[in-house]
């Protein structure tokens, strides 16, 4: 069972990093100063919606792959367990703090999918801004 784990993670990651290097995110770099990125997600669902807008500062590409990394890897999470679904839910990252935003049905399932995200592999921290109704 562990071993079917193991290549659900190595799979995922490998999946955001063929998806980074399409979109030419890991393309080396001559820049001496750090990268940018502006960050826009956006979610909705009836009377209700999200919209997450950030910057973030990295260092290297690699900076951004990770955080690339983690947001794949707890959105699959959040999938897989179903707590969002139907739900206007976004997640980001930043250098390993990742931020939930938008609506779930309960407090009890708020609380659950930052468990959740607290417990992807890499995750720093979780800033849970989800509301319910």
């Amino acid at each position: 069972m562990r071993n079917n784990a193991n290549r659900k993670v190595r799979a995922v990651r490998s999946l955001a990093i063929a998806l980074l290097i399409g979109n030419g995110l890991l393309a080396s770099s001559a820049r001496s100063e750090p990268a940018t990125t502006d960050s826009s997600n956006s979610v909705s669902r009836e009377n209700d919606s999200v919209n997450v807008k950030s910057e973030h500062h990295y260092n290297s590409p690699a900076e951004r792959a990770n955080d690339a990394l983690l947001i794949t890897e707890v959105k699959s999470a959040l999938a897989h367990d179903g707590v969002v679904d139907g739900y206007p839910v976004a997640v980001d990252c930043n250098h390993g703090k990742i931020l939930l935003s938008g609506v779930v049905k309960s407090a009890q399932d708020a609380k659950h999918a930052g468990d959740i995200a607290a417990a992807a592999e890499g995750v720093t921290g979780v800033n849970d801004q989800l509301t319910w109704h």
